[in-house]
């Protein structure tokens, strides 16, 4: 499992093959299709976020796509549109965007594809 401590503030893209604990700061996109990804309290993250489940106690904005579940639990503020099989939304929650169940698969194409580009693009 990779973690991005509180006092970590990260700009640009994260790839991950594992699952991934945000309690810091991203500006960016972060991938990890095939595992689990979780913004803890206090953690902002600004970006696409792409994963399995997506658990969100913290603060996110942009877009967010799973391919099982969306978890924006009581202590979270989301402002996104999201791309997944099932949402859940606890009582408490903030949460400003869309839902789009049916276009997980369109969603998740995409977002592989931006994260190759993003990967091959000349620096």
């Amino acid at each position: 499992m990779t973690t991005i401590p509180k006092a970590i503030t990260v700009t640009g893209t994260i790839h991950a093959d594992e699952a991934v604990t945000i309690a810091g700061t991203v500006t960016g996109d972060v991938h990890a299709s095939n595992a689990d990804i979780t913004v803890e309290p206090g953690a902002h993250v600004d970006g696409a976020v792409t994963g399995r489940t997506i658990t969100v106690r913290g603060h996110s904005q942009g877009r967010l796509i799973a391919r099982e579940v969306v978890w924006v639990r009581q202590t979270a503020r989301v402002r996104a549109d999201v791309a997944a099989p099932r949402i859940v939304l606890e009582d408490g929650a903030l949460f400003n965007g869309s839902v789009e169940p049916a276009r997980t698969d369109a969603a998740l194409i995409v977002a592989a594809y931006r994260g190759k580009t993003e990967t091959l693009a000349p620096s």
